[in-house]
């Protein structure tokens, strides 16, 4: 890029960094629907042309809750991934809204991100101390994170204002059953059960406490009075924009394969694979079916059967996109990344529009060491997903880690320019400029107004990093070491101990007043992509 084609594309991002600054929304990208029931798709097309007919008339707040109401309808199609989307670019239209944040966090819930749950859960509360279902929903996920006192602690405080609400004292015992206060725990049990006496579930809790406490008589009682009927939770506004209680799986519809696929985005394994031996029952030489099932049983570590699985349907249809994603991805799990990258090679051939297929071969590549390839690969894949798994941070890291650091500053000045309101770009952005010895002094001053401006927005462990880059390489080493020790706390706040060990070494280079030679550490996963793990080896394989 001359100087003067550069000078005037920094004057056009400057002119829009107010505009950032106000609202830092992402692509919404246009989903697949195909695969939908035909009442379905044509719902979301419908809602989907008209939102986009319309949003260009709309004042911030009223855009967010378009944007709220276009992913509601996402979630309940079962397409999770636009509907966090959908939700977050409605939170950030309306950063003041407590709403948005708050049905992010049960979006969040229903995919099993925890971490994130809990982080809007508590943006949400911080906005609003009144909205009940909040402080219930964040204590329910601060006990899936393993923090019983936090969940304690907000509970207790939560029942002594509200005394007349039995979900509050109902998690209470539950929760003080898993502390072993068996005391507390009857006597919060009891009172929830006061409150709302058709709560018969609540009596299995109360006999479990009784048990512990020795008591068989009263734990025979009221193992006797249980039922199935749990404390009723007046949440209204997950109802009426959710249609229902979302903190649970969107329900799923259409064919036997159309449901497999909606219970894989929300992660329910098993009963994707009910579904899929529905299709295959129905139709045993289905390619699409043989594919979806061999990568379920190859997550559930069925090794054998995944195999099998995978090249009946490559049989089947050698060229199929589908049946070479399948095999390349039942590889992958057994941890043959040559053949699987083959396989990918193949997909990508067969459809050039496989975002799968081209994040898996990107990723295979990365760690084969051909990152020229792979950053074409990444390419690809922001032209067909822009906001498929980060693939805007995925190019750069390839292109610095191919010695290319002036192509990714000059690609992200060029896609800054069409994309004025994506503030994870903007955020790729400042990292680039912050770590590339080709940017110049005005672009670095730049970045550092960028990541000024993210921080403000949205002060999250990813932006705080961001900045804090952007002021070392403006030379503000003690601002940066302050803000990485802030982007260290959050992420130990949110459970991501290997970001916070990323972070610290970073902190390493900004106390000896260095500017690191990366957009992120060398041991981040955009250089060193992970293989696909399944589930239950990864946890196993955690302390």
């Amino acid at each position: 890029m001359n100087n003067l084609l550069k000078l005037c594309c920094l004057l056009m991002l400057a002119g829009v960094a107010t505009a950032h600054a106000e609202a830092l929304v992402k692509p919404l990208p246009n989903p697949d629907l195909s695969k939908l029931p035909a009442d379905v798709a044509k719902q979301l097309k419908d809602a989907r042309a008209e939102f986009d007919k319309d949003k260009v008339n709309m004042e911030a707040e009223v855009l967010g809750a378009g944007y709220a109401q276009l992913g509601a309808l996402y979630f309940r199609a079962g397409l999770l991934d636009v509907a966090d989307l959908a939700f977050y670019d409605a939170t950030q239209l309306a950063p003041k809204d407590a709403r948005w944040l708050y049905l992010r966090g049960v979006l969040a819930n229903a995919q099993k991100r925890a971490a994130d749950a809990r982080a809007n859960f508590e943006a949400a509360l911080a906005l609003d101390q009144d909205y009940l279902p909040i402080r219930y929903r964040l204590a329910d996920t601060l006990i899936e994170l393993g923090d019983l006192a936090g969940a304690h602690n907000l509970l207790d405080a939560a029942f002594a204002q509200r005394k007349d609400i039995a979900v509050l004292p109902a998690m209470l015992g539950r929760l003080e059953i898993r502390q072993q206060r068996y005391a507390d725990a009857i006597a919060h049990l009891n009172a929830a059960l006061e409150l709302e006496p058709q709560a018969t579930a609540l009596y299995k809790d109360l006999a479990a406490a009784y048990t512990a406490q020795g008591n068989a008589a009263a734990a025979k009682d009221a193992q006797a009075k249980a039922g199935t009927t749990a404390p009723n939770l007046a949440d209204p506004l997950v109802a009426g924009i959710f249609g229902g209680d979302a903190s649970n799986a969107p329900p799923v519809r259409g064919s036997p394969l159309q449901q497999a696929r909606q219970l894989l985005a929300q992660r329910d394994f098993a009963g994707s694979r009910e579904k899929v031996d529905e299709a295959l029952k129905a139709q045993p030489e289905d390619v699409e079916a043989l594919a979806l099932a061999a990568r379920l049983d190859a997550l559930m570590m069925f090794t054998e059967q995944a195999q099998k699985e995978a090249a009946r349907a490559l049989k089947l249809q050698p060229q199929g996109a589908s049946a070479n994603l399948s095999q390349g991805m039942v590889y992958e799990f057994a941890g043959d990344d040559a053949n699987a990258r083959t396989y990918y090679q193949r997909a990508v051939q067969a459809d050039p529009n496989l975002a799968d297929a081209r994040l898996l071969l990107g990723n295979s590549l990365m760690r084969n060491g051909d990152y020229a390839q792979a950053a074409e690969q990444y390419r690809r894949l922001v032209a067909i997903a822009p906001s498929n798994d980060n693939a805007d941070a995925r190019v750069a890291a390839a292109l610095f880690a191919a010695g290319k650091c002036s192509d990714a500053l000059a690609d992200l000045n060029s896609k800054l320019l069409k994309r004025t309101q994506d503030g994870d770009l903007m955020q790729v952005f400042v990292r680039v400029t912050s770590t590339c010895p080709a940017a110049n002094e005005t672009e670095r001053g730049m970045a550092l107004d960028y990541a000024k401006a993210l921080y403000k927005q949205r002060p999250d462990a990813g932006d705080s990093s961001a900045l804090a880059l952007a002021q070392a390489a403006n030379g503000k080493f003690e601002d940066a070491q302050k803000t990485q020790a802030e982007a260290i706390f959050q992420a130990v706040r949110a459970g991501n101990g290997e970001a916070a060990k990323l972070y610290r070494d970073t902190m390493q280079q900004f106390a000896a007043k260095q500017v690191p030679d990366r957009p992120w550490p060398p041991a981040h996963p955009y250089f060193h992509p992970p293989m696909l793990t399944p589930p239950l080896a990864a946890a196993k394989a955690k302390p």
